[in-house]
Order: C-alpha cells, then sequence, then structure tokens
C-alpha cells in the first residue's frame, strides 16, 4: 500500500534485535519494552497527540482506523505482528455493516499492556446503532517516553504513512465514509466495495487489502456428536482426499508464528434461529425426507418462470443428503457446498447438520487436514482462517433451506446483514501442543493471542482432569482432552443455550434501534413545521416501526417457546463430567436467559405503547395540517369571495353607467318626439302658437334646452333606479317558518292532495325501515297587486310562496311542514289554512281510498295550457334551501 524505503525498513528489522527499552513508570518501577511497543506508540502519536495547553481539542485515533493501518504496518515490515480474521462492525447512516478484517490479537493486546501502563488513554463512546466504540490518544508520559525513541525509527514509520506503497496500484478516490482525517493521511470505507482507503496529502489514493481474507486449503468431513443421533447411521468420510490439501496453495501474505497445536479437531458452530414444529414438517418435507431420493442440490432463489424450459441458476449450489430424521421434530443430514474457489485453493467442504424444530442449529465438521498439516496437527492460526469459511459458508446453506418468512425475520433483525452474523463456536481437541495446565495459556503473550483468534476474550478456564481442559470466550469455546467425547451433552446443552445468548444479545442491540426511531418520529411530529415535506418520509418510517415490532414480538414469542422446550442433562457421574457440569452453571445460565427473555418482552410492551402514542401524535399532526389547509383554503376563498364582490360591484356600476346612458338616449329621443311637431301637432295648420312661441322662447335662451334634457333624464334615471331597488327588495324579501306535526296520515289521499299542485322537487332518502319523502311547490298568486290592510294600502309584489311537506311513506306519518317566501305577519294561519285543505282531502282520514281514475277522463282540455304555464313560470325559479340533490 505504502512505498517501501528500502534503508529504512531495513534499519528497522535491524534494529528489532534491540527490542528492549527500560523506561520508568508513574510508580517508579522499572518497564521493558519491546520495539514493537514502541514503534506502535509513536505510530499511535503521530495522530492522537494529548494536547499541550487548554486552548486545544483533543485528538483521538478510533479503533477501526487504527486496526487498519496496524494491518498495513504488518505486510508492510513495519510491525512484526500476527493477524486473523475478525468480524468486525462498521456503522453506516444508523446501521451496522458486519465485515471479515485481518485483525491482529497481538496488536490489541500491546494497546492493553500501554494502557495499564497509563501510556494510552481509552475513551468509549458509543456509535449511532449503539455499537461500543474505543479511541486512544497517548499520555504525556508516552511523549517522554518517545523523545528516546530513535530517529531512524521515526523517520521509517513517517515513510511508510507518507509515501504511496509500490506494491499496491494507484486508484482515484471513491465517495465512502470517512473514518479518520488526519494531517498525514484520510482513511475512508466505501460500503459498495467494503474496501478501506488511504487518502495522502498529496492526493494519491490506496486500496487497503485488510478486508481481502486469506483462504487456506483444506478438507473436512461431516460429523455430528451422537447425542444429536436417533440412530447408529454414520457420516460420510473425506479422509481418504486429505493428500490433495498438500498441493493446494495458501493465500496467507505473512509469516505466521505457530506457538498453538491442536490433533483430532472437531468443529461445532452453533446458532438459534425462529422455528417451529410447522417450519421443520415444511423443510422435511422440502428436503424429501419420505422419499425413495432423499435431498438434493438447493438454492434460495425463486422460480419466477415456472412454465419455461430451461432454468439459470448463479454458482454456489448446496447438496444436501438426509441422515437421520424425525418428522416433527429435528432432521440430521451432509451439506456439500458446491461453489468456485480461486485457482490453486483445494477446498473440500462437507458439514453435519442439526436442524431441531425448537430452532437449535448445529453444524459440525471434522478437519482431515489444513495446507500441509493433516488432521493430527492443526494450527490455530490455520484455524482461524477455515472458521471464516465455516461461518459464512453456514449461514448460505441455511440461507438456501428458511422459508422466505424465515428470511425476512432474519433480515429484519440483522437489517439486511443477516449472512454475516455471528456464531458460536466449539471446537473439540484430543490434544494440545505444549500441553501445559490452563491458567498458563492465558500469558498475555502468543499463546493467547492465538488462542483469542478463535474464542475471542476469554473469560473462564478449568483443568477438568490432568489430560482434560476447557476454555471459554466470548465467541467460542475450547475443549482439549482424550475424554473430550464423554462430555458431549453438556458442551451441546451448553453450545445451544450460547447460540440463544448471542441471539438475545443482538436483539437487545436490534431494541434500541427501533427505540431510537421511534423517538426521531416523535420529535419530527413536534417540529415538523420545520420541514413539512418530510412527512411522508416519516409516515413510512412509522410503518417501519410498526412492521418491525410485529416481527420482533413473534421472534421473542418463537425463542420463549425454545426456552421452555429445552431440555438440561443430568449430571454425570465421572469427576470430570461432574466438574464440567458445576463450571458450565447450565441451570442458572436458562435461568438467566428467561429473565432476560423477560425484559425484552418489557421492553417490547413498552414499544407497543409507545408505538400507539407515536400513531396517536402522528393523527393529530394530521390534523393540524389539515385544519392549517381548511385555514389555508378558508382564506384564499374569503380572498376570493373579496375579489368577487369587487367583480360584483364593478359590474353593477358599469350596469348603472349603462344604465344612464340608455335613459339620457330615451330621455333625449323622448323631447325630440315631443317637439317634432307631428306628435303634438306643432306643423302645419294644427300648429299650436303658444306651444311653438314656448318652445321657441326656451331655445332662445342659450343653455336652457340642454338643462331640460338633463332634467328628464335625471328624472327617468332617478325613477327607474327607485323602481328597480323596490323590486329586488320586494322580490328577495324570504321568510322561512317550519312547522313539526307528527300526525299520522293517508299517504293515498295526501298523494291525490298534491296532484295538481305545481311541484318543484319530489326527493327520498330510504332508511333500513323509513322512506322519507320531502316534496316541494308553489302556491299561485291569487292576490292583486295592490290591496287595502289595515287603512293603508299593501304591495303584494314579492317572491312565490313554496310548500315543503315531509311524509314518511313506510311508518305513514306526516312529519313536518315548512313554508317559504313572502309570508304575513300570521305564519300560524298559513299552517291552519294548509291542515284545514289536508283535513277536507281526508288526508288524515286512514280509511279513504282514492278513486282509481281513467287515463282518458283524467286528461284535462287545457293540458298544453298547464304545460305552457309551468314552463315558463319554472323559467329562472330560484333553488329552494330545502330541496336535495
Amino acid at each position: 500500500m505504502m512505498c517501501e524505503c528500502s534503508s529504512d525498513v531495513d534499519t528497522m528489522q535491524a534494529a528489532t534485535a534491540e527490542a528492549n527499552f527500560l523506561v520508568t513508570n508513574s510508580q517508579d518501577v522499572v518497564k521493558t519494552w519491546s520495539l514493537n511497543h514502541q514503534r506502535l506508540l509513536y505510530l499511535l502519536s503521530r495522530f492522537a497527540m494529548y494536547p499541550s495547553s487548554t486552548d486545544e481539542d483533543e485528538k483521538w485515533l478510533r479503533n477501526l482506523p487504527l486496526l487498519v493501518m496496524v494491518y498495513e504496518a504488518i505486510v508492510h515490515g513495519v510491525l512484526d505482528y500476527d493477524y486473523s480474521p475478525v468480524c468486525t462492525n462498521i456503522v453506516k447512516n444508523g446501521r451496522s455493516r458486519r465485515i471479515w478484517m485481518n485483525i491482529s490479537q497481538d496488536a490489541k493486546a500491546a494497546i492493553d499492556d500501554l494502557r495499564e501502563h497509563d501510556l494510552v488513554n481509552a475513551l468509549k463512546t458509543c456509535s449511532e446503532d449503539f455499537q461500543p466504540s474505543t479511541a486512544y490518544q497517548v499520555t504525556p508520559q508516552a511523549v517522554t517516553l518517545l523523545k528516546n525513541f530513535p530517529v531512524e525509527e521515526k523517520k521509517a514509520i513517517d515513510a511508510f504513512l507518507s509515501a504511496p506503497s509500490n506494491k499496491h496500484g494507484l486508484m482515484s478516490a471513491t465517495s465512502g465514509m470517512i473514518l479518520f482525517d488526519g494531517g498525514l493521511l484520510k482513511i475512508t470505507f466505501d460500503v459498495d466495495d467494503g474496501k478501506f482507503r488511504f487518502i495522502r496529502s498529496d492526493g494519491s489514493v490506496t486500496v487497503s487489502r485488510v478486508t481481502d481474507i486469506e483462504e487456506v486449503s483444506y478438507v473436512s468431513s461431516p460429523y455430528l456428536p451422537n447425542c444429536l443421533m436417533r440412530n447408529e447411521a454414520a457420516f460420510s468420510s473425506n479422509s481418504a482426499q486429505a493428500a490433495k490439501c498438500s498441493q493446494g496453495i495458501s493465500g496467507i501474505k505473512d509469516e505466521l508464528s505457530f506457538a498453538i497445536v491442536l490433533s483430532q479437531v472437531r468443529v461445532l458452530v452453533g446458532e438459534w434461529i425462529p422455528f417451529g414444529s410447522n417450519q421443520i414438517v415444511t423443510l422435511n418435507d422440502r428436503l424429501g425426507s419420505l422419499e425413495r431420493c432423499q435431498g438434493g442440490l438447493f438454492t434460495s432463489e425463486l422460480d419466477d418462470a415456472p412454465t419455461s424450459t430451461s432454468l439459470h441458476v448463479a454458482p454456489g449450489l448446496t447438496k444436501i443428503a438426509i441422515v437421520d430424521f424425525e418428522f416433527e421434530s429435528f432432521t440430521n443430514f451432509e451439506a456439500d457446498i458446491h461453489a468456485p474457489h480461486d485457482e490453486g485453493i483445494v477446498q473440500i467442504e462437507s458439514f453435519g447438520m442439526h436442524l431441531n424444530g425448537d430452532g437449535s442449529i448445529i453444524y459440525g465438521m471434522f478437519i482431515d487436514a489444513i495446507m500441509d498439516q493433516k488432521a493430527e496437527s492443526i494450527y490455530v492460526d490455520h484455524l482461524s482462517r477455515l472458521l471464516v469459511d465455516v461461518d459464512l459458508d453456514s449461514s448460505k446453506i441455511i440461507n438456501d433451506l428458511l422459508s422466505p418468512h424465515q428470511r425476512n425475520l432474519m433480515d429484519m433483525l440483522f437489517m439486511d446483514d443477516a449472512r454475516s452474523r455471528n456464531k458460536f463456536s466449539l471446537i473439540i481437541a484430543k490434544e494440545i501442543t505444549p500441553k501445559l495446565p490452563v491458567r498458563e495459556y492465558l500469558d498475555r503473550g502468543e499463546k493467547e493471542n492465538e488462542l483469542k483468534q478463535v474464542l475471542g476474550e476469554i473469560h473462564s478456564v478449568y483443568d477438568l482432569s490432568d489430560d482434560d481442559k476447557i476454555l471459554i470466550g466470548r465467541e467460542g469455546m475450547l475443549l482439549v482432552g482424550p475424554n473430550s467425547s464423554q462430555h458431549e451433552p453438556l458442551i451441546v446443552a451448553h453450545l445451544a443455550l450460547l447460540s440463544r445468548e448471542l441471539f438475545i444479545r443482538f436483539f437487545f442491540k436490534r431494541t434500541f434501534i427501533l427505540d431510537d426511531n421511534l423517538n426521531r418520529a416523535r420529535t419530527y411530529m413536534k417540529n415538523f413545521e420545520e420541514n413539512p415535506e418530510a412527512l411522508d418520509a416519516m409516515r413510512k418510517r412509522i410503518s417501519q416501526c410498526s412492521h418491525d415490532l410485529i416481527l420482533l414480538e413473534e421472534i421473542l414469542e418463537l425463542l420463549r417457546e425454545s426456552m421452555r422446550a429445552l431440555e438440561i442433562p443430568n449430571c454425570p457421574t465421572d469427576p470430570g463430567g461432574m466438574l464440567l457440569y458445576e463450571k458450565l452453571q447450565l441451570k442458572k445460565t436458562l435461568t438467566d436467559l428467561e429473565i432476560r427473555c423477560k425484559d425484552l418482552a418489557k421492553l417490547l410492551r413498552g414499544f407497543r405503547a409507545k408505538l400507539k402514542q407515536v400513531h396517536s401524535q402522528n393523527g393529530n399532526t394530521s390534523k393540524t395540517i389539515l385544519e392549517r389547509v381548511v385555514q389555508s383554503i378558508e382564506r384564499n376563498v374569503g380572498v376570493m369571495a373579496d375579489t368577487t364582490d369587487s367583480n360584483e360591484r364593478f359590474l353593477g356600476l358599469s350596469f348603472d353607467v349603462l344604465l344612464v346612458i340608455f335613459l339620457g338616449f330615451l330621455a333625449f329621443e323622448f323631447i325630440d318626439r315631443l317637439t317634432d311637431g307631428k306628435l303634438l301637432g306643432l306643423d302645419g295648420d294644427l300648429e299650436l302658437n303658444w306651444a311653438n312661441k314656448t318652445l321657441n322662447d326656451v331655445v332662445e335662451i342659450p343653455g336652457l334646452w340642454l338643462l331640460l334634457e338633463l332634467l328628464v333624464m335625471a328624472i327617468l334615471v332617478v325613477g327607474m333606479k327607485c323602481l328597480s331597488d323596490f323590486l329586488i327588495t320586494r322580490l328577495t324579501r324570504v321568510q322561512r317558518a317550519s312547522f313539526v306535526v307528527n300526525q299520522r296520515v293517508n299517504i293515498q289521499a295526501l298523494e291525490r292532495f298534491m296532484q295538481p299542485k305545481l311541484i318543484e322537487s319530489r326527493t327520498s332518502n330510504f332508511g333500513s325501515e323509513t322512506k322519507v319523502i320531502k316534496v316541494i311547490w308553489r302556491e299561485e298568486q291569487s292576490q292583486p297587486l295592490l290591496s287595502w290592510h289595515r287603512g293603508r294600502p299593501k304591495c303584494n309584489i314579492g317572491p312565490p310562496l313554496h310548500i315543503q311537506v315531509c311524509f314518511d311513506v313506510f311508518n305513514r306519518y306526516l312529519l313536518d311542514v315548512s313554508f317559504q317566501g313572502q309570508l304575513q305577519d300570521d305564519k300560524q294561519q298559513l299552517f291552519d289554512d294548509l291542515m284545514d285543505q289536508l283535513r277536507k282531502n281526508s288526508c288524515f282520514d286512514q280509511s279513504y281510498t282514492a278513486q282509481i281514475i281513467d287515463k282518458k277522463q283524467s286528461k284535462s282540455r287545457t293540458l298544453t295550457k298547464d304545460f305552457l304555464f309551468r314552463l315558463v313560470t319554472r323559467r329562472n325559479v330560484s333553488i329552494h334551501p330545502t330541496q336535495e340533490s
């Protein structure tokens, strides 16, 4: 990656002999540091130095970019450490992605050594997806120590950091997540190709190979413990092909040092997946467990064109061979991975798999050979690289066998990264070399670091006997000894419990992400005015939270059922088994897991209540937005109404102007007709001398004739205006009166009564037990235009009288009566007159029966007249307010 300065690297390699450097710590105790410790400390000091004053910001170097630089330093000869593949979390946009990286356990142990002696500070933080993270910084004591660090060593490390490497091709920078941005270089991670990139100050970009997992050649055979088998069925063996492994090549770039060697290694990898009895029955049916030809090749890809002639699938199929099963409980089978490998790599990989209806999944294999080492001598460094294939390939195998719903559950829980999920590894070996008391393997040095490559952080070690030993780490367990097969029931039960514990651990982390999404939704609901356009996206987020919560509740219920169905084996009678049973504490572990499941159930209930609150808040937000929209519409309608009123006033003014002009022409024309001599006989023999003389006198006075014409025009305009205002006032003065009747009525008589009326509308409303009809008709005006009322004239010009009756046909009830028009002062009189007319027409007589009238007799000679009258009277008639559309 960086360019190799041969002189500097040679100097560093030559200086390796001077590996001890004496310093004094804060307790005045002399401590000897190796050259690798000093180089690592100086490398860290180039990016995370303790501030010299309070005005400066503190700089810290995150753990992930530090490990990337350590790997590059190893492959370039700057640091002399071993490395192995480790699954690591990388956070991007609040979601973590698990990738395999070459991590040096020796370097991590060296950092711990520096921390113990106060040369390095550690800052514990939390990532966006609530994963713990650590950052480092050198202390003032380290600065003092590094003053005695050789200048040649510093120059060599600076050259490694600043100069591009000849081993890596330069590439253009691509967009990615910035993990570290310092003065010397910037480290980014591209989520598309999963690569780390180094961008230096001169603009050069190099790609790190820290994510390129080094493959090894190996041969394995399927294996499962006897306690998982129902019968004496045996698995196949690939031991005859072990010789092929020595002919394969290795992808390891570094020269490894081997501190731990195992013999007759069997690997069990366990995990828990949401399963049920119906799922295991469906799986057995799919595998063809009851058929003559069981198993076959399987893939998770769906056949989207089942009627086509041919089917094309990607390489990497899984071959299944059934070994043992109970149709409703479990199935055991062999699984072979048919996947292409790099040229020269020999990998004969076969699994033994146990799928239980309670969700326990166990993958097992016996290691026949790795590289040129047979089963009697397996290096832990090689085994750590084999476990990467076991972890990834086991995920692919089970993914091909899961139902679509189970895959949806796993993708939701692991946020679309289920393929890289953690599994718990159980390694069983007949012998371990060197053979030491179990405590001596925790030497904080080479032996412990190698064991960490396959077990993770080791927290418990026990000597079961002189030959049998067990070491338990966070991610794996190692059982060594000639009697290890006798303890299979206990370790399988422990494997099932720790697989569930690992699942519960990630389940709990997933609840933090769900809670964070809900909190963000609640925060947005409170401040939605700042970004109203994001409301749809937030609703989708809430919908996704509801979907995830439903699936989490389903997973938890299946997990609790599997806890209840899990059986703990009895305590063995032999001393080693009794000690192992005591140290594993299976019942206590099961009880603790049940308590943690109860705690998860409480969390989900709280999330359910919070989700209801968010839904309610979302509804209130929608109402608020709707109210604002309505208010905006009302404001716009008000503006439109004001504009319409202005337009109406302008049109009214225009009409008045046109009316004045028209009346002016009318007045002038009227005067012309009066004075042209024909109308009054002002010419010829019938000429009126007095009129002619008067007219000539008026004309002779300047302007008087014009004033006379204008006066006539003004009289006509004022008179016409008063007349129009009077008519508009009279015709638009509408009054309404309603009376509730609620009296039984004869429907036939009522229909007969309304037949001759001038009906304007008839509407019906149907209910389950009602049929309400509203009929509106118009009464003909029988009053003169002028009449005397209380000793003074009264004008009877006004809107016509409309009468509405509302009655229920099914129940034969007259419900109410309404009057609208220019009502008299005594509205009760109108109601009484109508009721009298109804009584006269037998509308309230329940025994009345309408006469049958022949159609020919019903024709009136005034049919045409009535039709024309109705046609003329209905023209331009305003719609009655009670008329229903």
